[in-house]
This record gives C-alpha cells, structure tokens and sequence, in this order.
C-alpha cells in the first residue's frame, strides 16, 4: 500500500489568499493579476500580503541583516511587523506615515493590547527611504535579524507570522492614530528559505499546462484526479519553474495539487477522471505514485537552483501525469465549478544535474496514534542507514529543499540528519509551523547525504483540545508527520517510511492495535505511558531505492545519537543596534 499511498502523501492545507503569478493567460477565470507595484531596487523575495493587492513586502537578507519594502495603497500610515501568533498583540511593529512636508515619521514599536503601539525605547529598526507615489506609500528600512532587545522577534529559520495594517489618513501623531478597522490581516512567511521570486526563464522555454477538466465541487471533501499527456518533445528538457494556476472562484476550496508520473496508462487513458480514493479506480491507474509536481496553500512558484532540473523528454521521463486536486467544501455550497491546475516552465537549455524527490518520516497509516489532551506529543520516525546503504549512489546525494508537512494538530516539525552516530545540523526545522501555510524551503547550503547515513523526522502535535485520539492518515481530519525533500542526482529512491508495531504490547501488530483502542485516554498516566511506548517501539521501516527492498523491522525508533546536535549558544553582548 505505501507506492499507492506516495502520490497522496502530500499536502493538505486551509486557504489563504495569495498572487498567483504574473503568467496566467492561458486559463480563463484565474486569479487576475494585480497591479504589482515595482520596488526601488532589486530584491530576491517578495509576497502580496492582501488578498486584493494592496500591500506588497519585499525583502533581501544579508548576513545577519534583512532589508525590507513594503507598498502599500495609501496615503495614510502603515504598520507592518512580526508576532508570535499573528495576531495583533503582543507583537513587534513598524509604525511610519509620510508628513505634508515629505519628512517620513518612522517608529520601532510593540504592541501590548487594543490600544495604540508603545515606541521602543532601543530603535533597532531603520528607515533608509521613505515616500508616496502612484501607487501609495514605499518604505525601505532595515534591523538586524536578532536584534537582542525583548522588545522584538528573533528572526530565523521557523515559520514567522507577520501582521501589517494601514489607514487611509495620516494621524497628528502617535497617541492620536485612528483605528485602522478592516485595513488589516496576517500572514505567514519563510524569511529566511523562501524561494527566489526571481528567476530568469530562458525564452525558448515552453509552458505546460495541466488543468482539471471543469469540475464541481459539491462534496465536503474530495479528491480529485485526471490524467493528461506531456507535449511531445523531440529532446530533453528540464523542468525549471512551476507556479499554481488556481481559478479564483475556487480559492477558499483547493487545498493541494499533485502531479505524478503514470507509466502504464495510454494515450487512450488522457481525459479520463475519477475520485482518486475510489475503489473501482483501474489497476494502472494506481501506478501514477512518484510525484513530479507539489504544490499547497501558502505555496507561490517554485524555481529551481540554475543547476539543477527536472527531466523531460528523456526514455524514462514522465509522458503521462495524473493530475490530483484535494478540494475542501465543509459549508457544501454549490455552483463552484473548478478548473485549476499547475504551470510547468521546461527549458531545452540542460542543467548540470537532474532533480528528484523523496519522502521520508511516518508512515501515515492508523497506526500513527496522537492521543487527545496533549500540549506537546511526539511522532518520531527513522529512515535507517540499511536503506540508503542500497538506495542511494556510491557519490551520495545533495539536498536543495524541503518540504516539512503535519496537519492541523502540528505545531513542530524537525528533519534530523545522522552519520556514523554522530547528528549533524537540522536538514530543516520549524519550531512554529502553520498548517495554513506551506511551501518548499529552499536550503541556503545544500546538504551532502552519503550512503549509510540515517534521517529522522520529529512531529510535534497539540492535541489539547481533543477527547479522542488521532490517527495518521490522508484526510485533514487524521495527521501526518512527513518530510519530502529535494535532491540531485536522481536516483529511483522515492521513500523510506516507518510505523510502529507496538511490540511491547503484543507480537502480533494488529492484536496491539486492536488493545490500544481501549485504551482510557482520559487518563494521564495512561498517555504518558503511551508516549513511552512510541519511544521504544520497534517500527517496521519500508523504504525503496534501485534495487526494491524488502520491508524488515529493527529496534530502536529513537537512535539517540552518539554526539547529538547541540545549536550553538548565541551572545547578545554589545550587540544591540546595528553593526
């Protein structure tokens, strides 16, 4: 069942508003293209943080420092910044307005409450520019990433929310601003691993669209595949860029999109389209499971580092994909007819290396078990050294990007890298991660992997406010602990999931299955007891590579390394201010 499971592993999500792309025309009724404001200088990132485009964030990190830009469609003041929890307060902020006399009022603030924002008494963010034109009001300012001063957010690797607000009057001065009402939201970003918003695409390079056919969406739940035929190319190219085409009727109900390669479907397969859980799905159908493309909510377009690509046009690259579109409709309106999809950019102009991808972590089947009433419960789960011992190539692997995923119940998750008893650096780790929010990670240094070393990815769930445990599965009601990472060179090493076994209980896995749903959750002694027991389980690992391997069982699903990865401690000393 796991090579079934692969191609749903994927991605599940709430909706959040966002740009689609500034390439949409050939779908009717996508998002439509705001008119994005263009910034002062070159930046690598960006993001709309308004689902109707009004304000835009740029931003540039270098070093221990990060340059910011925000545009914004107004004339009034504008506050813009970081929280622990996206909502308001207590949150570290930004408030600026630009004066009759062109002079630029610019404060570092926090904000304790409803009421208005408390000026920093350490000035740790900095105006370099500040004016309005067509479009509104452009500030360009700058802080370092730890400033060191309790008054602000840390910025690093984990998922920050950042908040913004604006108002469409100036105030006379700060104890006198007005409420900025419904001119306000949150949203989450990757600061510090987001993908390049730039990137250059060659103009030979040709756009693959792969759109589902017009479907409605009338269930409260569904998942829904079509299967569609590459163009015919006469030499290889690589995938270099994909972005989400989502119709913008549909918004509050695509989830995630996946494409997977079909090897043994026909031309006379393209066009066909079924409930991708069904049972009466065909045989061949089930082979589409080794995705090519993944996208979810939160996610923008994702390019590919200048050396690397996705294989097209080759023997054994994919010909036919099936398209899988999870949908969320949980108030069954009606009338919405979908035909979103995935823009792929392939170039002819051939990268150095050929990409691929592979998910590692917890196998999501039942036996994945979070219990209820638990503020911090661990999943954890071991890739073994055995697998990429046979998987992997004599010259190992590189990892450029990951993507960490769990549901609603996740609020940690860690993707941990070992070699001969000895734990290196996190692979990826997010101590605050969204559910509304997703996308790849792109490494700023992309890490070696040889044959013989181990992963493990640590979940961490809070599931204190349910009476009833959870188990792993594909729904967004079930959880999933899940890291799918991207590498060169390709090899045919797709997976390397782990579920417990419970042998402490019985032998015989499903009869310890069966006696865990007795089990009194409502019993703390009886849930610290359960998280001991996922601790020393014995967990089967399947895993596959060149050669298929057989599945095989092994103690210990926490190895504790031999040398353990300690971050090292930060000093604050004489560091508060900029450098």
């Amino acid at each position: 069942m796991v090579c079934n499971w692969f191609s749903l592993i994927f991605l599940f999500g709430l909706y959040q508003a966002y740009e689609c792309s500034d390439a949409i025309d050939s779908v009717q009724k996508l998002i439509p293209v705001h008119s994005k404001p263009v910034p002062t200088s070159v930046f690598q990132h960006e993001i709309q943080l308004d689902p109707d485009g009004n304000f835009w964030l740029f931003w540039n990190v270098s070093g221990t420092n990060i340059t910011f830009e925000t545009h914004v469609r107004t004339r009034g003041y504008v506050g813009f910044g970081l929280s622990q929890n996206g909502k308001m307060f207590p949150s570290d902020v930004i408030v600026s307005w630009i004066n009759s006399d062109g002079s630029v009022y610019f404060r570092d603030c926090h904000t304790v409450g409803n009421v208005v924002p408390k000026v920093d008494s350490n000035q740790n963010w900095y105006l370099i520019n500040g004016f309005e034109n067509d479009f509104g009001t452009v500030l360009t300012f700058s802080r370092k990433l730890d400033t060191c001063d309790e008054d602000d957010i840390v910025i690093n690797d984990d998922t920050i929310r950042t908040i913004y607000s604006y108002h469409e009057e100036d105030p006379i001065s700060m104890t006198e601003m007005q409420w900025h009402g419904e001119k306000r939201g949150a949203q989450s970003v990757m600061f510090l691993s987001s993908s390049k918003s730039l990137a250059s695409i060659p103009n030979n390079s040709i756009k693959v669209d792969i759109v589902t056919p017009p479907y409605s969406i009338h269930l409260a739940d569904t998942r829904h595949c079509s299967l569609h035929k590459i163009p015919p190319l006469t030499k290889k190219h690589h995938m270099i860029r994909y972005e989400p085409l989502i119709q913008k009727e549909s918004l509050a109900f695509v989830h995630h999109i996946v494409i997977s390669k079909c090897p043994d479907t026909s031309d006379a397969d393209v066009g066909s389209t079924y409930d991708c859980f069904s049972t009466s799905t065909p045989d061949r159908f089930m082979t589409c499971s080794d995705p090519v493309v993944a996208w979810a909510v939160g996610g923008l377009a994702f390019n590919m580092p200048k050396h690397v690509g996705f294989a097209f046009g080759e023997a054994d690259s994919p010909k036919y994909v099936k398209l899988e579109i999870h949908y969320s409709n949980p108030s069954m309106k009606s009338g919405i007819v979908d035909r979103s999809g995935i823009r792929m950019f392939l170039s002819p102009d051939i990268r150095q290396y050929d990409a691929a991808g592979m998910t590692i972590g917890v196998n999501p089947n039942p036996t994945h078990i979070i219990p209820p009433y638990q503020k911090s419960f661990v999943s954890t789960s071991y890739c073994n050294p055995q697998c990429t011992e046979k998987g992997l190539p004599d010259t190992g692997i590189s990892i450029f990007g990951a993507f960490q995923h769990a549901h609603v119940l996740g609020r940690a998750i860690k993707t941990r890298h070992i070699r001969n008893g000895k734990e290196l650096p996190p692979i990826a780790e997010d101590k605050t991660y969204d559910f509304n929010y997703q996308d790849i990670r792109t490494l700023k240094e992309e890490r070696k992997v040889k044959r013989g070393d181990s992963f493990m990815v640590e979940c961490t769930y809070d599931s204190s406010k349910k009476n009833k445990s959870t188990t792993g599965g594909m729904s967004t009601g079930e959880e999933m602990c899940i890291s799918y990472i991207y590498y060169y060179p390709r090899t045919n090493m797709s997976f390397c999931l782990a579920s417990p076994l419970y042998d402490q209980i019985s032998k015989d896995s499903e009869k310890a299955f069966e006696q865990l749903k007795d089990w009194n959750w409502n019993d703390k002694h009886i849930r610290q007891q359960f998280q001991q027991l996922v601790n020393n389980s014995t967990y089967n690992t399947i895993c596959n590579g060149p050669i298929k391997l057989e599945s095989h069982s092994y103690k210990t699903v926490i190895p504790n390394p031999e040398y353990p990865y300690h971050k090292p401690s930060k000093s604050c000393k004489n560091s508060i201010g900029m450098n």
